[in-house]
């Protein structure tokens, strides 16, 4: 009824006009324009500063006006006044100005209705970079930028420009306002701002890369929503702002909001994709809120339903909410964040000290590839019901005094350490879920409770069902950075990061050294990196290792920091829960950076360079599932390839050789099609000369040829220079020579 009334004004406004003859004049400060007028600026470009900030053109207490401002270029000089301020005036049209600028506000409305703005630029005005915005100011406190209106109720504002200032349209205390197709980008506080403001209809507008350069983002939001409720806010770009959403209801709490957003992308937000707090009843469906800090914070709000978003690759958590309550999470695609979603009571806040964390319902969403896919700490009546938990390091964890919480009719599939993980003292009721699993005791072992902890309180997760019957394999992979392997990248919460860079996973078939492809894994993220291999289809690996010694692959990384990395740590681990830990140098990572470089990590630990071992849980070689490489860096940002992982005894075979006094050689990989590495033990100092022979026996190559120490050595071979074929490498030292095959293989 709202909208219907405000096209209603717009017909009224032009069908009254039509009668009127057009006026056309030269702008001037101090313009007062008369009821029934249909005005015509003259073109050109105007330098007039608003001399009493009271407007060069003024509307006060008047009705049925055009203003027409066609190649109109407006310049107010000192980013004071306002080009056009108006008051207690109705059924008025503003259009087609080419530019105003250099004003507070371009336009400055109070207590009016009916209004239109179309077609006009109002960028350029009144702007600011730094200082902290308080956002709970009323109209008078107004930051400047394109239109504002208070107390103004049936506006149209569609296909304008309001760019580069503080704010592109400003609402305070207003109803029915309809704003669709502006451009509010690039703004510096707020590309919508409502305050007070009910019934809005806000679509297609694009309102994305609104920040302050300089000071911290998260006081700035594509669209402020304050104490403003039954509004419609779909299909706007709201992407790479410092809150894609803000909407805030403190001390308000007891007003339903009842807004709807929907289809708008929220992304690449260094603060929050949507931010809803102390808020009743909104509904958030079908927005994309990806990559920010993090995807929904949903503080101190109830009645909410959230349906059908994309909340992918945020850097703290998808979602979040803090002492809220009767709240719905359904349809979700929640993947790849630190934690999918999380639950919890946080501090005390003043007039919400009765609030707590009961009664969510979390169903039918995918989670999927997150480090922890739901934390629960101090929630009450949690159902978790219908959703498909997939490649997550560790399901749902409930902690602290969690309880009359519920976990049924979930899939379970593919988690490294546990499906359900209970810290708290209470029992949790999880019946009817779907495990991919191949037997009790496997389940069993995904699920932390009394039967780990007597102190903690039981799940009781039978009866339940297998689902797909899993394929075990124990064949060790020759290279797991192939397809059709998977790899996810489990981040660790970070506070801070480059949200342009999201952390992404996938195959490079360009930048590689073994077979068809590596692993490539981008990051904005500074904090740990854990790329980690699952085998893919329903396939679960149980891979003894007890033969081999040693892992190796081949490693190159770029680093966007003067610091380099921090750490590089190796993880080797079963299904249940246990893994060994491999802690190597840092240098290995910043030795890689712009190139590729062999990694050994010797699985006893030791080595050069030396990898300290440490053993968490119950884990042995007898049973390994998974691999996972980690990295991190003092700041944001980095970059890493994996090529060529694989389990090999290489060091037992130099053993048995050194017993022998014997030479060892081998090279690695074979064939190869940019460079292999030839690796050689030599039990005693001696006189070496390596060299390459073609298949009719002509020597192409010399590698080395010089007194050489005893040990464990490697040497590069480029095939620059060498067509594809068949190749011989021998050894010769003072007391043996020994020969090899390797090839040389086309790329395509």
């Amino acid at each position: 009824m709202k909208k219907a009334i405000t096209f209603f004004a717009v017909l009224i406004v032009l069908s009254v006009l039509s009668g009127y003859s057009q006026t056309y004049m030269d702008l001037e400060d101090n313009m007062d324009i008369s009821s029934n007028s249909w005005i015509i600026i003259n073109p050109g470009n105007y330098t007039i500063p608003d001399v009493g900030n009271d407007g060069l053109i003024r509307i006060n207490d008047k009705e049925n006006i055009i203003i027409d401002g066609t190649n109109v270029n407006v310049d107010g000089v000192d980013y004071t006044g306002y080009m056009i301020k108006m008051n207690n005036s109705n059924n008025i049209v503003i259009k087609n100005f080419e530019s105003v600028c250099h004003f507070y506000y371009a336009v400055y409305i109070t207590n009016s209705d009916s209004i239109i703005i179309n077609d006009c630029n109002y960028s350029w005005n009144k702007v600011d970079s730094t200082g902290w915005i308080s956002i709970w100011t009323n109209y008078q406190s107004a930051l400047g930028g394109g239109v504002m209106m208070y107390q103004t109720n049936y506006a149209e504002i569609y296909n304008n420009n309001m760019k580069y200032q503080n704010d592109g349209v400003a609402l305070y205390h207003c109803d029915s306002i309809n704003i669709w197709d502006n451009d509010f980008s690039w703004n510096t506080s707020f590309g919508i701002r409502m305050y007070f403001t009910n019934y809005c209809h806000i679509h297609y507008n694009n309102c994305s890369h609104v920040n302050r350069p300089f000071t911290n983002p998260s006081d700035c939001a594509a669209l402020l929503v304050l104490v403003s409720n039954e509004n419609l806010v779909e299909h706007n770009d709201l992407s790479y702002s410092g809150d894609g959403v803000f909407l805030g209801q403190y001390q308000y709490s007891y007003i339903p909001n009842n807004n709807i957003f929907q289809y708008n992308e929220c992304s690449y937000s260094p603060h929050n994709a949507i931010e809803a707090t102390f808020a009743d009843g909104n509904i958030f469906r079908h927005n994309n809120c990806n990559y920010s800090h993090y995807g929904m914070w949903l503080g101190y709000s109830f009645n909410s339903l959230v349906d059908s978003n994309e909340v992918i690759g945020n850097q703290h958590s998808g979602i979040a909410i803090d002492r809220g309550f009767n709240n719905t999470i359904t349809g979700n695609d929640i993947s790849e964040n630190p934690v999918g979603i999380e639950l919890w009571e946080g501090d005390n806040i003043p007039g919400y000290e009765d609030q707590y964390s009961h009664d969510y319902f979390i169903r039918d969403n995918i989670i999927e590839g997150n480090r922890l896919a739901v934390q629960a700490q101090n929630t009450e009546h949690l159902i978790v019901e219908g959703n498909e938990f997939l490649y997550n390091n560790n399901g749902i964890l409930l902690e602290e005094e969690s309880f009359d919480d519920t976990i049924s009719s979930n899939l379970f599939y593919n988690t490294t350490f546990y499906h359900i993980e209970n810290q708290s003292t209470y029992d949790i009721f999880a019946h009817n879920n779907t495990f991919f699993s191949p037997d009790e005791d496997f389940i069993e072992c995904n699920i932390y409770d009394k039967t780990d902890d007597p102190a903690k309180g039981e799940v009781i997760w039978q009866p339940f069902s297998y689902g797909n019957t899993p394929v075990i394999k124990d064949e060790l992979v020759d290279d797991m950075a192939e397809e059709p392997a998977l790899w996810y990248a489990y981040t660790e919460i970070c506070w801070w990061h480059d949200s342009s860079l999201a952390t992404n996973v996938q195959w490079d078939y360009s930048d590689k050294i073994v077979g068809e492809a590596s692993v490539f894994c981008e990051t904005g993220n500074g904090w740990d990196i854990g790329l980690h291999y699952w085998p893919t289809g329903d396939t679960l690996i149980s891979w003894s290792i007890k033969e081999e010694d040693t892992l190796k692959f081949w490693l190159k990384t770029t680093n966007n920091t003067v610091y380099g990395f921090q750490f590089h740590q190796i993880r080797v681990g079963n299904n249940c829960g246990g893994y060994f830990k491999y802690t190597g140098p840092s240098s290995v990572l910043n030795n890689a950076i712009g190139n590729w470089i062999q990694v050994n990590v010797p699985l006893a630990g030791g080595g050069v360079p030396s990898y300290s071992r440490t053993q968490y849980g119950n884990v042995s070689f007898d049973d390994i599932s998974f691999v996972s490489i980690h990295a991190d860096t003092w700041d944001v940002g980095f970059e890493i390839w994996v090529d060529g992982i694989h389990f090999t005894s290489v060091s037992t075979d130099i053993e048995e050789y050194a017993e022998k006094g014997l030479i060892y050689i081998t090279n690695y990989p074979n064939p190869f099609t940019e460079y292999t590495t030839i690796s050689y033990y030599l039990p005693a100092n001696d006189h070496v000369r390596l060299t390459v022979y073609d298949i009719s026996g002509r020597k192409v190559r010399t590698l080395k040829d010089e007194q050489t120490s005893p040990g464990y050595h490697e040497i590069r071979l480029m095939s620059r220079d060498l067509p594809k074929g068949i190749y011989f490498y021998s050894i010769q030292t003072s007391k043996q020579i020994i020969t090899n095959k390797m090839a040389v293989i086309s790329d395509e």
